[in-house]
């Protein structure tokens, strides 16, 4: 019972400082136009806990930015998820959220002992001959030290800081708290699914927190990357890591943000280019959050990878979908973009193909002066995506996280040789992938649009035609005719009957109690007062019972995507 209640009042302290950080930055008027608001956020004045707002020349997304960046680690990594959503936040968000600061003060170094002691259970320096007390990293989650095992190889130490677990259980339980909120009052929440969204974070955070799982990562990309020698993923020490505890080979270089003068940056951004598509349409396997940081390059002119704890998977079927999509951008084929889109979206209702198209035809056309080098394929992704949410479209995760990691590489990738052709490099692939048994040498765009709808039509008709049959044999075949006159009419419809049922029902009522309560023997001059009253009280409750029933057909969620994108 104290458990709890310590339990309740630390979530409700919180919850009071996530609500006085949204109001400091200006975000309450997001959650205060939205109706069915709960009690206990209502409650809530939204007032900053240190009287202090966020300067008002600040634009929005950097104060999102900053508001997040003082919530702490959780909110951290819950902004660098939507980061990679760019159909639900607008190209200055994801810009913004993309410069997401993770630091923290650094733990004092017996704290660092004793939290390698619990995860290990054994002393420290009995299991390394060193531990350097001044931390090579520092972040929310978890420190890093270098160190040395007791052969001598030279190796980092990850620790995680204690009580972070259970500081991310409370928030991730507020997160689906508010996930339910904006649910009831977002307009977009059918497409979004913020509780799905929540979900998903929690479960990548979860295996975040979860060492081993990033170990497991760790083997996984080696094995892969095996046959690439000019490749180096750090070698995991399993007998020296736990569930809180990852050590690892200590790579020897800098980070692709601090190169040094005079190396051959263009072949650095070649071989990038080439193990990013190595990794998408090889391996199925790709790095999900390949900043700066977490590319290496080494003393020998070797390619490192750090921080693998956050993994992309695709499926045989999705690198297909993929090179499909990118070659129809590449020749401007509309048709093939918009059925490609409705292929991997997940549509909850009936999509118009030909609305679809119609969209994407418009889309091309601001791109139809471009070469392929000069199209920001990070602002039109966003466009894909967003014209995807306004079909009602949802895009599996699995994309727009390809999408973040792959928009990431290209700013990289750009800063080291604006002028590479990532046409030629991705050709190969390409043609291994979709036209493997045709491979005709100097394809042109006339041929490939061509295969590009054979090759998508070869793949819906016998699925459809296959679902149809079903339909048809087991008696299941039917007709659904809709539109929005029809929708109209049936609302209609039902608030008529609604509101005559209610009427019925609520005189009913009020001449109910007026007969019951008249029968008691109070009476001011003759005039049952309990019975006026009883009726009166019957007859307020049934009007605005009547009121809501025929406003709320009218009320309306709040557009969180134009009110972001405003």
């Amino acid at each position: 019972m104290a458990t709890m209640l310590r339990t309740a009042a630390r979530d409700l302290a919180r919850l009071r400082r996530i609500t006085g950080l949204i109001g400091k930055y200006g975000y309450d008027e997001l959650i205060r136009r939205g109706p069915g608001l709960p009690d206990d956020l209502e409650s809530q004045d939204f007032r900053p806990v240190d009287g202090e707002a966020a300067p008002p020349q600040l634009s929005a997304p950097k104060r999102f930015r900053l508001m997040l960046e003082e919530l702490g680690p959780t909110f951290i990594k819950f902004g660098q998820v939507l980061s990679s959503r760019p159909d639900l936040v607008s190209k200055e968000y994801v810009d913004e959220l993309r410069s997401l600061q993770d630091h923290c003060e650094p733990l004092p170094y017996p704290e660092i002992l004793s939290a390698i002691r619990l995860g290990l259970g054994s002393e420290p320096l009995e299991l390394f001959a060193e531990i350097d007390p001044e931390p090579l990293a520092t972040a929310s989650i978890a420190q890093v030290h270098r160190g040395l095992t007791r052969d001598g190889t030279k190796v980092v130490i990850k620790v995680q800081r204690p009580g972070i677990a259970e500081e991310v259980r409370g928030d991730v339980e507020i997160l689906y708290r508010v996930a339910k909120l904006l649910n009831a009052v977002v307009e977009e929440s059918s497409m979004a699914e913020p509780v799905g969204i929540v979900r998903e974070f929690d479960k990548a955070l979860t295996e975040e927190l979860n060492f081993q799982h990033e170990a497991a990562n760790l083997r996984e990309f080696a094995r892969l990357h095996e046959p690439r020698r000019d490749i180096v993923v750090p070698i995991v020490f399993p007998e020296l890591s736990s569930t809180t505890i990852l050590t690892m080979s200590r790579l020897e270089g800098v980070p692709f943000s601090r190169l040094p003068e005079g190396c051959d940056k263009k072949a650095i951004a070649a071989r990038i280019i080439k193990e990013a598509f190595d990794e998408v349409f090889i391996d199925g396997v790709f790095h999900a959050d390949p900043h700066p940081g977490n590319l290496m390059f080494l003393d020998d002119g070797r390619y490192g990878i750090l921080d693998l704890g956050l993994l992309g998977r695709l499926s045989p079927s999705m690198q297909e979908t993929l090179v499909v999509l990118a070659l129809a951008i590449a020749v401007r084929d509309a048709d093939t973009i918009a059925r490609t889109l409705y292929r991997l979206g997940q549509a909850d209702q009936r999509v118009d193909l030909a609305e679809v198209k119609a969209d994407t035809v418009l889309l091309l056309q601001r791109y139809a002066d471009r070469q392929i080098r000069e199209v920001d394929s990070a602002l039109l992704l966003q466009e894909l995506l967003s014209l995807g949410m306004k079909h009602r479209l949802r895009i599996p995760a699995e994309y727009t996280m390809l999408g973040r990691a792959g928009a990431t590489i290209e700013g990289i990738v750009r800063g080291l040789d604006p002028n590479l052709d990532v046409v030629a490099v991705a050709k190969p692939y390409a043609e291994k992938l979709l036209v493997d048994r045709v491979a005709p040498a100097g394809m042109e765009g006339g041929l490939y649009k061509a295969m590009l709808q054979f090759q998508g039509l070869s793949q819906d008709m016998p699925i459809q035609l296959s679902q149809i049959l079903a339909d048809v044999s087991s008696g299941r075949f039917g007709v659904a005719v809709g539109g929005p006159s029809l929708d109209r009419l049936s609302t209609s419809i039902l608030t008529a009957a609604t509101i005559l049922s209610g009427a019925i029902l609520g005189g009913a009522f009020v001449i109910g109690a007026f007969i019951g309560l008249s029968q008691l023997d109070l009476r001011i001059q003759g005039i049952p007062v309990l019975g006026i009253m009883g009726a009166l009280s019957a007859a307020t409750l049934v009007f605005w019972v009547g009121v809501y029933a025929v406003l709320r057909p009218r009320l309306k969620k709040v557009s969180v995507l134009r009110w972001f994108r405003r």
